[in-house]
């Protein structure tokens, strides 16, 4: 019987885990013959960790698609690429989009999760997503007072790179809590972002305030799972512009003080992801709105279903969404299978409990680190701060432009 792999699911997560399923079952001489096919609606890599940056300054944009075409080691016979969107996940088959099924003996599920555009990228090419980007650039460009909603990481660099590249606009971050960055970060790290957000980028910061209404609305505010699951969020805005809107766009805020109405320009919304929960047909003791849940071995939380793996984002684990954690659990969850179709299903790695790590990049000049539970100094981060975002270390370390080295699945893992 054949030996198909099935990767749904590309960029950190699935494509890391194809390099691996290559370097093991593929360019290693002692292993059986497999087909692997990646599935992926795009034609190439996008270093989403740019992507705030890609849209203030387009020329830097460009570079962050990597086409699949230009990576040679893909281009093996035993590795299929197939562009097309995943519509269903199911026991034995994905099914996709045009109807058509592929059937797997074994598969990972890296589908990730999906963010609004422009953040989110529905483009299928490279051109296509430059010209995405081109077009948020030209409303940003054009606008005079910019309003972004959501201080998470990504509104919190959006802000800041729009401030950045254009330090004679106003720029106003609104959060709906006190201070910003959710999650299991410290206070003082958040004060720090604070800090560098208010008084040294001059963004205006409006804390403790949930836009409870806008007028006129973006796409996403209309957007439902239920009503829409067959239209991916990252084809639906959560931008708009005052030349869209043919006048002043109003936002109304609400908070346990007061309540209040901005006015703006061009508002972009970052807040947060969709989990793609939707196209799994498995268990529902497996999947929920939080994702798949899996083992630390990376299988599917279900005996019944151990040649399913899931890593990356649509993981329903307790870690930070990070696209290093992604790639690594790629790298457990390749490897074991690896191990499995080489007669060691007993030896399976386990993907540790990563900690909590974040680094935020606040245009050029600025940044803010916490790692081993404690905010770093500047010195300290400055040598994980890189011009290009990190877009080199991640075409190096996913072998984008070298052949991937063959290597035993046994052999004792890389240091993270």
């Amino acid at each position: 019987m054949a030996i198909n792999i099935v990767v749904a699911g590309g960029n950190y997560a699935g494509l890391n885990a194809v390099r691996h399923l290559y370097s093991t079952l593929i360019a290693s001489a002692k292993a059986p013959k497999v087909n692997i096919t990646l599935v992926d609606r795009r034609d190439g890599f996008l270093h989403y960790i740019g992507i705030t940056r890609g849209i203030t300054e387009p020329h830097f944009g460009q570079k962050l698609w990597v086409p699949y075409t230009n990576v040679p080691w893909l281009q093996h016979p035993q590795i299929t690429i197939k562009q097309a969107t995943v519509q269903g996940v199911h026991p034995q088959h994905i099914e996709l989009a045009s109807g058509e099924q592929l059937r797997f003996s074994h598969l990972i599920v890296a589908l990730g999760q999906s963010r609004f555009a422009p953040i989110g990228a529905s483009s299928p090419t490279k051109h296509d997503f430059e010209q995405q980007l081109h077009a948020a650039f030209a409303q940003i460009k054009q606008a005079h007072r910019i309003a972004v909603v959501g201080a998470g990481a990504v509104g919190i660099e959006m802000a800041a790179d729009i401030k950045s590249d254009f330090p004679d606009k106003s720029v106003t971050l609104v959060h709906s809590r006190e201070l910003p960055l959710p999650g299991p970060f410290s206070d003082e790290l958040r004060h720090k972002v604070v800090d560098i957000l208010q008084n040294q980028l001059q963004i205006d910061l409006v804390l403790g305030q949930r836009v409870v209404a806008q007028d006129p609305p973006s796409e996403d505010m209309a957007y439902s799972w239920d009503k829409q699951a067959t239209t991916p969020p990252e084809q639906v805005s959560s931008m708009v512009s005052a030349a869209a809107a043919a006048d002043n766009i109003s936002l109304a805020l609400s908070g346990a003080s007061r309540q209040h109405k901005m006015q703006s320009d061009c508002v972009l919304r970052c807040l947060g992801t969709l989990n793609q929960h939707h196209l799994l047909h498995l268990p529902d003791q497996v999947v929920s709105k939080a994702g798949i849940r899996v083992l630390d071995t990376l299988q599917i939380d279900d005996p019944a279903y151990s040649h399913i793996y899931a890593c990356g984002d649509i993981c329903a684990r307790n870690v930070v969404k990070l696209a290093g954690v992604a790639m690594y659990d790629a790298y457990v969850a390749a490897t074991n299978i690896a191990r499995s179709i080489m007669g060691a299903p007993d030896e399976l790695m386990h993907s540790p409990q990563f900690p909590p790590k974040i680094l935020l990049l606040m245009g050029k000049q600025h940044f803010a680190m916490e790692a081993d539970r404690r905010v770093w100094s500047d010195d300290e981060t400055r040598p994980f701060v890189l011009d290009d975002m990190g877009l080199q270390r991640c075409i190096e370390a996913l072998s984008l432009h070298q052949e991937p080295a063959a290597y035993s699945p046994f052999d004792p893992p890389p240091a993270f």
